[in-house]
Parts: C-alpha cells; sequence; structure tokens
C-alpha cells in the first residue's frame, strides 16, 4: 500500500471508528434485550456502516480494517434482517426500493454527464433542422422524415403513432447500447447519447417549425419522462464503466473495470421495468383521445414519481440527517 493509501485509509478509520463501535455496542445490546428506539437505531447505524464498507472494499480491500468491518456488518446484518430466508421476491422487491435507487445516486454525476451529451446532440440537431428543414434526412432514421406530418398530428388517425413506436423501439437499443460500449472508454456510449439527441432535436425541430410545438411534446413527454431517464441512467452505468478503467484508483485497472461490471450491470436491470411502464403509457395513454393538457398533467405525475423515487438518496437532507460515508 502506497504512503497516500495508508493516510487516507487511517483518516477513514479514525473518523468512523465511533460509530463502528456503537453499532458493536448496539448488537450486544439487541442480543439481550431491545426496544423499539435501540433497533431503529441498529439499523441506522448498520447501513452507514455498510456504506463505510463499501468505501473500504473499494479502496481498501485487503487490510485488516476492511475486514474487520466485513465481519461487523454481517452480524449486524443478522440482526437487522433475521436469520429467515428471503424469497427471491423480497429480494426483488428489496433491490428495487433501496438498492437500485443508491446505486442512481452514487453515480448522479455520470448520469448527468449522460444528460448533457444528450442535451448537446438535441440541441445541434434541432437547431440545424430549424434553420433548414431538409437537414433533418441527416438525423433521421430513412424514410421517417416523409413520415412526419406535423399538420396531422391532432387528427383521429394519430400518425404521430408510427414516429413514436420508432422512437420506442430505437430508445431501447440505445439504453442497452449505452452500457455495453462503456467498454469502449466511453467514447461509444458518449456517441450513442449524443446521436440519440440527434433524432429527437431534429424532430422536434419539424414540428416547432410548423407551429405543432405544443401537441407534439404532448404526445412526447408522458412515456418519454420515464423513458429517457432510463435512458440516461443506462448512459450513466456505461460512462461509469469506462471510468472505472480510466481512473482505477488503488486497484489494476482490470480489477477496478470487474468490479464496476458487476455494479452497473445491476442499473441496466433497474431500468428494464422503466421502460416497461413507458411502453404501458405509450400504449394506453400517449394515443389516447384527451386534451393535450391532460398529456401534459401524467408527463408532471411521471417526473413527481421519479423524483420522489430516487429522490431520498439523491438529496441527503431527506435522509433524517443521516450522515454520508
Amino acid at each position: 500500500m502506497s504512503v497516500q493509501s495508508a493516510q487516507r485509509m487511517s483518516r477513514f478509520v479514525q473518523k468512523n471508528q465511533p460509530l463502528w463501535e456503537e453499532l458493536k455496542t448496539l448488537i450486544n445490546t439487541v442480543d439481550r434485550a431491545a426496544d423499539r428506539a435501540t433497533l431503529d437505531r441498529l439499523g441506522k447505524a448498520y447501513r452507514q456502516a455498510s456504506a463505510h464498507l463499501a468505501y473500504a472494499r473499494t479502496y481498501f480491500p485487503d487490510q485488516p480494517a476492511t475486514r474487520h468491518l466485513n465481519a461487523l456488518v454481517a452480524q449486524a446484518h443478522q440482526r437487522v434482517y433475521g436469520s429467515v430466508p428471503k424469497t427471491d421476491g423480497k429480494k426483488g422487491i428489496r433491490f428495487f426500493l433501496r438498492e437500485f435507487p443508491a446505486l442512481f445516486h452514487e453515480r448522479v454525476l455520470f448520469f448527468l454527464a449522460a444528460l448533457f451529451l444528450f442535451l448537446a446532440g438535441m440541441f445541434f440537431a434541432f437547431t440545424a433542422t430549424w434553420v433548414n428543414e431538409n437537414n433533418a434526412h441527416a438525423f433521421l432514421p430513412a424514410g421517417m422524415a416523409e413520415q412526419v406530418d406535423p399538420g396531422s398530428i391532432g387528427e383521429s388517425q394519430w400518425d404521430h403513432a408510427i414516429v413514436s413506436g420508432q422512437l420506442m423501439a430505437n430508445n431501447i437499443q440505445v439504453a442497452f447500447l449505452c452500457f455495453a460500449l462503456g467498454a469502449l472508454m466511453g467514447v461509444g456510449t458518449g456517441w450513442v447519447l449524443f446521436s440519440n439527441g440527434l433524432l429527437l432535436g431534429s424532430l422536434a425541430a419539424l414540428y416547432h417549425r410548423a407551429g405543432e410545438a405544443y401537441a407534439f411534446w404532448a404526445y412526447i413527454w408522458p412515456h418519454g419522462v420515464i423513458e429517457l431517464t432510463a435512458i440516461f441512467i443506462a448512459g450513466a452505468a456505461g460512462l461509469s464503466l469506462a471510468g472505472s478503467w480510466l481512473v482505477p484508483g488503488d486497484l489494476s485497472r482490470l480489477e477496478s473495470f470487474k468490479r464496476e461490471g458487476k455494479v452497473t450491470v445491476k442499473l441496466i436491470l433497474g431500468v428494464v421495468p422503466m421502460f416497461v411502464m413507458a411502453a404501458l403509457i405509450e400504449a394506453f395513454i400517449t394515443p389516447a383521445p384527451w386534451p393535450l393538457w391532460s398529456k401534459y398533467l401524467v408527463a408532471l405525475i411521471t417526473l413527481g414519481g421519479l423524483f420522489l423515487y430516487f429522490g431520498k438518496p439523491l438529496f441527503p437532507s431527506l435522509s433524517r440527517g443521516e450522515k454520508s460515508a
């Protein structure tokens, strides 16, 4: 271990040792008898120590302090969750309620980077198509530009269903490509995000030029809020995977890459239900003969749901004052 790593480990142990000692005391207390307040405190200390363990495994994987902390967290886990085996269903529920939002929070900067790349492509294509609508052929899939008829978006046949169906299939493919291409040092992930932004930006410009912007976004946002968020999360997984190779820390590049791959693949599993929900909205709500304002309301509801779902780990102040690792 380098001198710098040793110093960092020493500071880490010194800072968090009081919590670990408290957790050990709480474990002993619960073994004898415990009231609800003690159990609540044990659960909170366990979660904090688990975060410390994740950090230690990343930066000090072979140190005695990490092994000690691992044993302590394992003992606490038994007290918090009991010895009753959990069914796969319960594990799945726990993953989506706790682990998946936490993984998103840990990689939120990569999520913002993915969002930026998408918006950069969207802005570029929107501007180019706004200046000259013929430029849309350079950004849209072959034949798609000919199918776009902004003047008929509000009519009963809803020509936009053709376009939105193509977008849905494209976005699912984009999500998995974003993750897989992270193995190419993030270049492939960045290009997929950027090029997908080109598609939506150019399509939006065609409708804006025709004065149908309000109707266009009414048919995009109800399912698009969830769908695009899922793509950005997949992009964050790919960029994070690339980052583990480029900035491996104290680990070898290969070991860092392997560890991050095991974690980020969970992000891809997490976005699958998001695509399912987006597909249901697109099938039953997007084409419904409702007032356009109601479709915007659906989009706001889905956006609010995402903030509630990801909000607790994203905003530590909402987590009842829990300290981060």
